[in-house]
């Protein structure tokens, strides 16, 4: 595609040409909440001859149509499944195609217009971008757009070991080099191999250069932020590096879901300004998902410090500011094959009912980090629930709490065998109780109840004591997208270039 003068002349002085990256009061936080949109079986919709039980409508039509109720449930972002065609039934972790923008979850048109209506709605679009590993078109390892050769793939992959591949038996100096082994802890290094696609060689300048022009092509028709997937496979480095080329808006890494110490190495290393943590990424919180998960009604344990990235402050710091907390993704809980069989480990969701998810968003929506809502959880388990879970929205940001926010352990509760907590918002304190009731404990200075259901409660203690009040809604963003794909060349090398 040719790529307009007017762009150029905006990619070279260093401008980006949709939009600027989010200006976050990064001593404060990110006050702003995510919406996961999608679950694993989303792509089944509008495949009716395939999928009779999901209908005629493609996911992202579907999508679409909620843009208003996802505006009203005052979600600032949401997280789209991968974008790129991976096969005429795939959830789009295989990408094939990375600059075609059709896939299962439905046409290029309608995806374009779901992005031009969330946009319009002042809801933000973040890509998932799978960029760890690659599925060949025909073969093993046939890349189209873009192109490349075996030398953009790790070199011990399993293509140049199986005789059934195209590429067997490949010379290593055709190979790409070895996977990057990083050390983000104490530990021999982190990478992953992944058995059933290439692994990408991020080494490879060609490569790097391929993935900016991804992400500016997404960026061309309304995306705005980035979920990386899989990022224990490829250096930090190489993400800080795509982000210092497209300056998304928000920026989040899915690291190896149990390694804490590892999670805050990865962290400083995706700054896009070397030893600057306010330019990093965050990262997905799996040791907070877990905890909740498995203690559940286990409040005293809910005091301990330090459990997730939301409570850690090793060295210091605050690395609540970088952990997105969540409940279920598309990974957890309940998942079907494609014949409607129940996947191994996956015969049930991690929060077994109502109350039970109620409890635990009560938890994260109320505390620091940036919070996800589950799809499932807020469109599929009826009126109650969503409407609980807006309440708890509607608290935080009436009270200003982000992702920094100071959080306050109430140890008069603990003794009574309930979670309790205050946390102070930029406009005022959000009281928090889970387990117990009114005579068990409440706060002491004058508050207004805001938010209440199965066990769990929330006040909010502002200036003056005023009546309730709603969070504004999100404000439309800009729309001036005009689909462009740059040519290598394009792209100057300063930005392919690591730290």
């Amino acid at each position: 595609m040719k790529t307009p003068l007017a762009l150029i002349a905006l990619i070279f002085c260093g401008c980006a040409p949709f939009f600027l990256q989010k200006n976050i009061e990064r001593d404060i936080g990110d006050k702003r909440v995510l919406l996961q949109g999608f679950y694993w079986e989303s792509y089944r919709h509008g495949h009716p001859d395939r999928f009779p039980d999901y209908g005629p409508a493609s996911w992202y039509t579907l999508l679409a149509a909620q843009a208003p109720v996802i505006r009203d449930g005052r979600f600032d972002l949401i997280w789209l499944p991968p974008p790129s065609y991976a096969g005429d039934s795939s959830a789009g972790y295989n990408p094939k195609v990375w600059y075609r923008l059709d896939n299962s979850y439905g046409s290029e048109e309608e995806h374009l217009t779901l992005l031009r209506t969330l946009l319009a709605h002042g809801v933000e679009p973040v890509a998932d971008i799978v960029i760890n590993h690659r599925d060949g078109l025909l073969g093993w390892a046939h890349f189209t757009e873009p192109a490349w050769g075996t030398d953009a793939i790790c070199r011990s992959d399993e293509a140049f070991t199986n005789e059934g591949s195209e590429v067997f038996a490949t010379p290593e100096a055709q190979r790409g080099q070895e996977e990057e082994l990083p050390e983000y802890a104490n530990h021999d290094g982190t990478t992953y191999a992944y058995p059933a696609f290439r692994d990408i060689d991020h080494t490879n300048p060609t490569v790097r250069r391929d993935v900016i022009r991804y992400l500016k092509l997404l960026q061309s028709i309304g995306y705005r932020g980035w979920r990386y997937d899989m990022v224990h496979g490829y250096h930090a480095r190489w993400l800080a590096t795509y982000n210092r080329a497209t300056r998304p808006t928000f920026s989040v890494g899915e690291y190896d879901w149990d390694k804490r110490a590892a999670q805050r190495g990865w962290i400083a290393r995706s700054a896009t300004t070397p030893n600057n943590l306010d330019t990093a990424s965050h990262v997905f919180d799996f040791t907070t998902f877990f905890f909740l998960k498995d203690r559940k009604e286990q409040y005293k344990d809910w005091y301990n410090t330090g459990f997730g990235l939301a409570n850690d402050i090793t060295d210091g710091y605050p690395w609540k500011k970088h952990a997105l907390t969540f409940l279920e993704n598309h990974d957890t809980g309940y998942r079907t094959h494609e014949d409607g069989t129940v996947q191994e480990h996956h015969q049930h969701d991690s929060f077994l009912n109502d109350g039970e998810v109620e409890r635990a968003y009560a938890y994260i929506l109320s505390h620091p980090g940036l919070p996800s809502v589950f799809w499932k959880h807020y469109f599929d388990s009826g009126d109650e629930l969503q409407g609980k879970i807006r309440t708890l929205v509607n608290a935080r940001k009436v009270a200003g709490v982000h992702s920094g926010s100071t959080l306050h352990l109430q140890q008069s509760a603990r003794a009574k065998g309930l979670y309790a907590a205050m946390v102070e918002g930029t406009k005022g304190r959000l009281y928090v109780r889970i387990g117990g009731d009114d005579q068990t404990w409440q706060p002491k200075e004058t508050a207004r109840v805001y938010a209440q259901g199965d066990g769990w409660k929330i006040w909010l203690a502002l200036p003056g004591n005023p009546s309730l009040q709603q969070a504004p809604l999100p404000s439309p963003l800009e729309i001036s997208l005009n689909k462009t794909l740059l040519s290598r060349k394009d792209i100057p090398d300063a930005w392919i270039e690591g730290e």
